[in-house]
């Protein structure tokens, strides 16, 4: 593998746990902020996703994510969704230079994986000092925590569903080439608001009329 990604998820709500490898932490988040991928296909699956050659096997709707997948070298992902007792926790994110599929072998391996991450997470209520992955999950809690205040405020500010915020939050991010996370950061800070950010043109059609 060239790279991998931890996300814990719930719903269309992303929070990255660690990730590892070149071009991986871009394309994990770009998941976010597109709302779709791997991913989010394989969490709302709960089944793997594997794709080998995203000029042939990608959704049209990955576009972004296989042109970011092909500029940064990746050539094939693999997600495996990460349950426990039927409760859907996140996935992980598999990256590969080479555009092959995993032979039954590694497949297998990925699944037992799986399930030892999922084990592990669940098993980690309450984080402790000694425990290797309670950072990455209070980060990870902190990070979704600081995205949902940030789709809550610009909600009551548009007056506006929470879900529609979000999309809006991820559109400014991608037009911008910036992290959901940064922007929600900008937000919450009161350093960005997104009913400011129109086009100079339109503000001075709105102001003649």
């Amino acid at each position: 593998m060239t790279g991998a990604g931890i996300t814990l998820m719930d719903g269309d709500q992303v929070g990255p746990l660690c990730v590892s490898g070149q071009g991986a932490a871009a394309l994990e988040d770009l998941q976010f902020t597109l709302g779709e991928g791997p991913c989010h296909d394989a969490y709302r699956s709960g089944r793997p996703v594997r794709v080998v050659g995203f000029d042939v096997d990608a959704p049209t709707r990955w576009l972004p994510f296989a042109e970011l997948a092909v500029r940064t070298g990746i050539r094939a992902v693999y997600a495996y969704p990460l349950t426990c007792d039927n409760a859907k926790l996140g996935v992980l994110t598999l990256y590969n230079n080479r555009a092959e599929d995993l032979t039954g072998e590694r497949h297998e391996l990925c699944l037992g994986l799986a399930d030892v991450l999922a084990a592990t997470i669940a098993a980690m209520d309450t984080p402790t000092s000694d425990a290797p992955l309670a950072d990455g999950i209070e980060n990870a809690f902190a990070f979704r925590a600081e995205v949902h205040q940030a789709s809550g405020m610009v909600a009551a500010r548009l007056d506006s569903p929470a879900a529609d915020a979000l999309v809006r939050i991820r559109a400014h991010a991608f037009a911008r080439g910036q992290p959901v996370s940064s922007v929600a950061a900008d937000i919450v800070a009161r350093r960005l608001r997104l009913d400011d950010d129109r086009l100079p043109h339109l503000d001075q059609e709105q102001a003649e009329q």
